[in-house]
């Protein structure tokens, strides 16, 4: 990624927190205080840090540094919140379209049914993960040894566009078709549809996650951020 695309993913994310169009380029940390807010968030992206939820969380977590409050369970810990922690979730970004998809002639859906059908084959964590019904622009990979008729889902990737300009990806396995590339050619298959709607995508996979971080090292996006919130009410 170049300077442009970082200063593209600051803007949007600044808007996400509420913060202003130009408060992540200055490589300091933001605190905003959201009285009505229901979680505490922190976000480090690039060399810039944001603390923004309810007062008295901010105010117990803004002591810790930056590294402390990147780590699971610093966050929660430092404001005494009961409730449920989402993350360390790293955030990485796609800077250029890729050419390789490792597959010749997929036979591809654009479906939601055959999204549907494929949640139903995959554990619950793992369709919450990938939020694809949410999203649109479904890729799905369908087993072309059977009948298109009644061929099944193996993997499918979507993406929503986010802030206007990034484009939330997400992919989904079904169990049996794991490890044998299914994931890389939808991803791929949404990732370049997203650069061609003229947004940067953006990959979010949970820190613990190295399968889910490696795909998207090997489909080009950079590691460049860190999610971690707080459920305070």
């Amino acid at each position: 990624m170049d300077s442009h695309h970082h200063d593209i993913i600051r803007l949007a994310w600044s808007r996400h927190l509420g913060l202003a169009d130009s408060a992540l380029r200055d490589g300091r940390r933001h605190i905003l205080v959201v009285p009505e807010a229901t979680s505490v968030t922190f976000l480090r992206l690039g060399d810039a840090t944001a603390l923004v939820g309810p007062e008295a969380a901010v105010s117990e977590a803004a002591d810790r540094s930056d590294d402390e409050l990147a780590r699971r369970g610093a966050l929660a810990s430092s404001c005494g919140a009961p409730g449920r922690t989402h993350g360390p979730i790293v955030l990485s970004f796609a800077g250029d379209i890729g050419t390789e998809l490792d597959r010749h002639d997929p036979l591809i859906s654009h479906d939601l049914g055959h999204v549907l059908d494929l949640e139903g084959r995959c554990a619950p964590d793992d369709v919450i993960a990938a939020d694809l019904t949410r999203k649109r622009s479904w890729f799905t990979l369908l087993d072309d040894d059977r009948p298109a008729e009644s061929a099944a889902p193996l993997a499918a990737a979507a993406y929503l566009e986010w802030e206007g300009v990034l484009a939330d990806v997400g992919v989904l396995t079904a169990p049996t078709a794991r490890r044998r590339g299914n994931a890389q050619v939808v991803a791929r298959l949404a990732t370049n549809d997203a650069f061609d709607e003229g947004m940067i995508p953006q990959w979010r996979c949970d820190v613990e996650n190295t399968t889910a971080r490696r795909l998207g090292a090997r489909l080009g996006y950079e590691e460049w951020g860190v999610l971690v919130s707080v459920d305070v009410r």
